[in-house]
């Protein structure tokens, strides 16, 4: 993690992972997520795709972050899929 995605509460995907692995789980431009890491509880977060075509995670990163000790320079793994909701799950190191 670096530190803009700590101050802006966010986390921003590049515009190829956005287009080739999130896009075809969306069924809209803004979607509601439920975030979890391996331990802990979900978290609602909304994924966004902005007009350049990268995603953003938001709303609840930041307390998400504090909530499972990702501080910045944590290596985090999101492993997204989708069954009856869109969701995703973070290996912390």
């Amino acid at each position: 993690m670096n530190e803009t995605f700590m101050k802006q509460d966010r986390v921003y995907f590049s515009k190829e992972f956005s287009v080739n692995h999130l896009e075809p789980l969306m069924d809209d431009a803004t979607v509601q997520i439920q975030v979890q890491a391996l331990e802990g509880p979900s978290t609602n977060m909304i994924l966004h795709r902005s007009t350049d075509y990268c995603c953003n995670l938001k709303k609840g990163w930041a307390d998400f972050a504090v909530n499972n000790n990702i501080k910045l320079q944590t290596v985090c793994i999101l492993h997204f899929y989708k069954t009856s909701h869109l969701g995703a799950t973070i290996d912390i190191f």
